[in-house]
């Protein structure tokens, strides 16, 4: 019996340590008096907690602000330089991978182009970059708390386990168990949009309870907040807009309809239908280029793509009611093209009563916001057993 409740009188122990860590790492600087008004916790348990992780060097002492008149105040931060996590895009035809620090910041970034390879090619040309990457930024292996991997597709989260990437060509592939024994740190797989849309809340609406990012790249996802917590729905892959059928009568989809919202609203509808009408290529990095704002036709296909866009967005609306509607991926390179009408579509066809609440935003994140929200789960989901496997 004694030692059940000292198990959990070091459980709750380790909790509170934890819990004040990632007090710290939120609102730091913050001094000890600060934590204690916080939490509620005695100014000794308080400075106990925070002895025991500058002792282990995850927190540091900084000043800030002037005195008036006493001493000079103390605060605590995070040591950035304690750990890190890296965050890994996989798109079509490119990867994208950031380096963030314990607070979350931004230390470092590379961007691997990946066009033609097959997936078991892709994936280890990026055990072998991960590698280098941390070799070249002197990481050493027992400072990475995890590495987070997002893909656009039907995304098993609880296993690691990548069902069906239609866009990327990949199916059945178990992400996770591959990186952990080729690189042996702990991985943690998202779909690319479930994990932009924490990274715009975390970040740009911390305050928003219910909110949609709509990811529009090669294809269409689709990340909810519903009451200020990412919504998985029963299969674990709720969001899949992108198949919501919009013309019956339209192209076919990998999925095996016709007429689905990503096959007519997406920067591959886009090159498709202009390579039909002129028979020239139109690649991603083409769509910013100055001349095409006098050129016609793909003015007019883009305009229709707006449009086509603006038609899945009323049926978020009127179907979800967020208090957010953000717009993301490599569709707002062309912004400035879209946005007038896609909100001229809304003003006409969503139900005026649910329009009128939302705010329709574009990412302030940009191509960031995925990597943001994977190095925030990465952080959430493995930094107890870090503090605690250091500490005790």
């Amino acid at each position: 019996m004694q030692e059940v409740q000292v198990g959990n009188s070091r459980y709750i122990r380790d909790l509170n340590l934890t819990g004040i860590f990632r007090l710290i790492q939120k609102y730091g600087p913050i001094s000890r008096k600060e934590l204690a008004e916080n939490t509620g916790y005695s100014a000794a348990t308080i400075t106990n907690h925070v002895k025991r992780l500058m002792d282990e060097g995850f927190v540091i002492e900084t000043n800030k602000g002037s005195s008036t008149g006493g001493r000079r105040p103390v605060y605590l931060t995070v040591n950035p330089d304690q750990g890190y996590i890296l965050a890994v895009d996989i798109e079509v035809n490119q990867i994208r991978i950031l380096l963030f620090d314990l607070n979350l910041k931004i230390k470092e970034k590379l961007e691997l182009a990946i066009g033609g390879r097959t997936a078991e090619e892709v994936l280890l040309v990026l055990v072998d970059q991960i590698k280098s990457f941390c070799q070249q930024n002197n990481i050493k292996a027992d400072k990475i708390i995890g590495v987070g991997v997002v893909l656009p597709g039907l995304v098993d989260n609880k296993n690691g386990y990548l069902h069906f990437a239609p866009n990327l060509k990949w199916r059945d592939i178990d992400i996770k168990g591959f990186f952990e024994k080729k690189l042996g740190y702990k991985i943690v797989v998202e779909n690319e949009a479930k994990a932009a849309v924490l990274g715009e809340k975390e970040l740009v609406f911390p305050d928003v309870e219910n909110m949609v990012y709509v990811s529009i790249n090669e294809g269409i996802g689709c990340g909810i907040i519903f009451n200020g917590n990412l919504y998985r729905g029963a299969s674990g892959n709720a969001g899949e807009f992108g198949h919501i059928i919009i013309d019956s009568n339209g192209p076919e989809c990998h999925c095996g309809n016709y007429g689905c919202w990503e096959t007519l609203a997406s920067t591959k509808y886009i090159s498709s239908r202009y390579f039909a009408e002129t028979g020239r290529l139109l690649a991603y990095s083409d769509l910013s280029r100055q001349e095409l704002d006098s050129d016609k036709i793909f003015q007019e296909i883009v305009k229709e793509t707006a449009r086509n866009i603006a038609i899945g967005l009323v049926n978020i609306i009127n179907s979800l009611s967020p208090d957010v509607l953000v717009i993301g991926g490599n569709i707002l390179t062309l912004e400035k093209y879209i946005m007038g009408d896609i909100e001229e579509v809304l003003a006409e066809k969503a139900l005026s009563v649910l329009k009128q609440k939302v705010e329709l935003a574009c990412s302030k994140l940009g191509n960031k916001a995925a990597l943001y929200g994977i190095a925030r789960m990465v952080f959430d989901i493995n930094i107890e057993e870090e503090i605690i496997g250091r500490i005790n």
